[in-house]
């Protein structure tokens, strides 16, 4: 996708929902691509929210470009409360921790995210009965958080933008979280969609 064309789409939205997220595997060559992109985004789509799960890596880069900005307009969601406490704290923004979500609202997310990777039917099915699984199981439903949101408490992302693993993309949590973008018809951008936008972008979008 041309930066125009995301341009386009951005600002048919009167409140959109950006998602930037990643691999924990941050090359530090990259590094600094990641929070300037972050921070040029801020400031071209002024009416936007950005959304991250607090990990390290790829989502603790974007989201301090955008914290540079305005902190405000990032959200934070994360597996539990206080997950990286001292990183939220250094961002600024607001957390959303999944056990905000009612219980048969957490069952509405394990659906959905069996329905975009069959793979993990057996760890959401036996997550509450072994103790062991739940961990796991709470990144796999945060990622989802991410991209459905939820009623009352997050918007459904608008687009998805992500630092993947270039030889394996679909693989982990960033592989289910693009997986589940694309199941519910959101726009996944990997780093060889936005990396030319670096020297397209400009201060604020016309």
């Amino acid at each position: 996708m041309l930066w125009n064309d995301f341009s386009h789409l951005i600002a048919q939205q009167r409140t959109p929902v950006i998602l930037l997220a990643g691999r924990r595997n941050l090359p530090e060559r990259d590094q600094a691509n990641l929070t300037a992109l972050g921070e040029r985004l801020a400031r071209a789509f002024p009416q936007a929210t950005f959304r991250t799960g607090n990990a390290a890596g790829a989502d603790s880069a974007f989201a301090a470009g955008v914290a540079k900005v305005d902190p405000a307009r990032l959200e934070l969601v994360v597996p539990r409360q206080g997950h990286r406490r001292g990183n939220q704290a250094a961002l600024g923004g607001r957390a959303f921790a999944l056990e905000a979500l009612a219980a048969v609202a957490q069952e509405d997310l394990a659906r959905v995210v069996v329905s975009a990777s069959p793979a993990y039917a057996i760890l959401m099915r036996d997550r509450v009965r072994v103790p062991r699984l739940q961990a796991q199981a709470n990144y796999l439903l945060r990622d989802t958080l991410m991209v459905v949101g939820a009623a009352g408490l997050l918007a459904p992302a608008s687009v998805g933008i992500f630092y993947a693993d270039a030889a394996d993309p679909m693989k982990g949590g960033t592989g289910h979280t693009i997986r589940a973008c694309r199941a519910n018809t959101i726009p996944a951008l990997l780093q060889r969609h936005w990396m030319p936008w670096l020297s397209a972008v400009p201060e604020r979008a016309a």
